[in-house]
């Protein structure tokens, strides 16, 4: 079994890695690992250790030892790849070093051509690919003036930062000084975008890469919350396929072309306007919101170990038809919660298969704001079709009762 040196390994990871014949050596930053799962971290931890061959536990922000983790972990293993698909925030480096060493599974440059939201644009207007006007600052403050290009409103975003964080529609320029703050909050000091505010149906392709070649596992259906911000309050996977949804698919293997990808999971997001497909934004990894889940309830298939075939040069695709796979996002008022009902009740649906509120009375509700601050989620299984699925998740909701001070 060769060996293989993963960062940010998910415990779920690990025994699919072993099933398609890899040994894991994992890497794990404690710090990150806590901002994941909170308390239940050094258990999660514990877990990836008993499954991995063994972990290796360093500071992701601490350049010099995160980089000398990985050399000294692929030393010690002799491990052949070098494979980082877990956050974005800290997958540069790893594959950076992974190239040094011989080890890569993508180069560095595709990875961060896909990864940064500046880089990706420049790209494509480069290219001619999926044209979209947009505009760069360093500072909050230097944003108003780049106004005037645009027709509001406009789209601004770090161009550094997932899960939907930082990213708000802005409507008026008065609104600049409280985006100035979110940033704040968020510790970002990086580039900033500006976008052309793109109007329709937005939609996510998971795709598989396999010596160099795109497969399109399926589209996903994305379904928004209310804006200033971008977080979604549910995914349907399963979309029929039409001549939309087929441009949709196929303009994420052209950026994937473009950038040179070579191996394993990308989650491309396109939104489908008046004009024709547009790409959002792209990630070197699966999907995240539990997409995966879904597409197994679906399609009965298991894309994260898809990802291991691929890495050996195994090609699996789902078998076409099935139902669709839908999860659904909880948006309660926010305040100090002081009871909720109906949680069982919902738990017992036949078509429930797993239902998440995490918080218990006393906890805060915050604010939904990016996919970190949402109230919880229920998946659904077997549904016919993608009405039939939401009026599911609206039944689950209304079974739901929060009361808040």
């Amino acid at each position: 079994m060769p060996n293989l040196v993963m960062v940010m390994p998910y415990k779920a990871y690990l025994g699919k890695a072993r099933a398609e014949g890899f040994r894991i050596t994992a890497i794990w930053d404690p710090a990150e690992a806590t901002r994941l799962f909170g308390a239940d971290a050094p258990a999660y931890l514990k877990e990836v250790e008993s499954l991995a061959e063994s972990l290796w536990l360093v500071d992701f922000t601490d350049r010099a030892a995160y980089a000398e983790a990985i050399r000294a972990a692929v030393r010690d293993t002799g491990a052949g790849h070098v494979w980082h698909v877990g956050s974005e925030e800290s997958m540069q480096l790893a594959h950076e070093v992974a190239d040094e060493l011989g080890a890569a599974v993508n180069s560095p440059r595709s990875v961060f051509l896909l990864n940064d939201k500046l880089a990706m644009r420049t790209l494509l207007r480069d290219k001619g690919i999926s044209t979209v006007r947009f505009a760069t600052a360093d500072r909050w403050q230097d944003i108003e003036p780049l106004l005037a290009g645009f027709t509001l409103p406009v789209v601004v975003k770090p161009a550094a930062l997932s899960a939907s964080r930082g990213t708000r529609l802005l409507t008026d320029p008065a609104e600049l000084p409280a985006w100035g703050d979110e940033l704040a909050a968020l510790a970002y000091s990086g580039p900033l975008l500006v976008e052309e505010y793109l109007r329709g149906p937005e939609f996510s392709v998971e795709t598989m890469t396999v010596r160099g070649e795109h497969h399109v596992i399926g589209v996903t259906r994305k379904l928004l919350g209310p804006l200033p911000h971008f977080v979604e309050r549910g995914h349907l996977f399963g979309e029929p396929e039409t001549a939309e949804t087929r441009a949709v698919a196929a303009l994420a293997v052209e950026l994937l072309d473009a950038v040179g990808y070579q191996c394993g999971p990308a989650h491309t997001e396109v939104i489908l306007t008046a004009g024709g497909p547009r790409i959002v934004e792209s990630q070197a990894r699966l999907g995240g919101d539990k997409i995966p889940d879904i597409i197994g309830h679906a399609r009965g298939f298991d894309v994260k170990r898809a990802m291991f075939a691929a890495l050996a040069g195994r090609t699996s695709l789902p078998e076409p038809g099935g139902s669709v796979g839908h999860i659904a996002y909880f948006s309660f008022p926010t305040g100090v919660l002081r009871s909720v009902t109906g949680l069982e009740k919902a738990r017992a649906l036949d078509y429930v298969d797993t239902l998440s509120f995490p918080f218990v009375p006393g906890d805060v509700l915050p604010e939904t704001v990016s996919s970190k601050t949402r109230h919880g989620f229920v998946i659904l299984t077997g549904s016919e079709d993608a009405e039939q699925a939401q009026a599911r998740a609206d039944h689950v909701r209304s079974l739901i009762e929060v009361e808040v001070r």
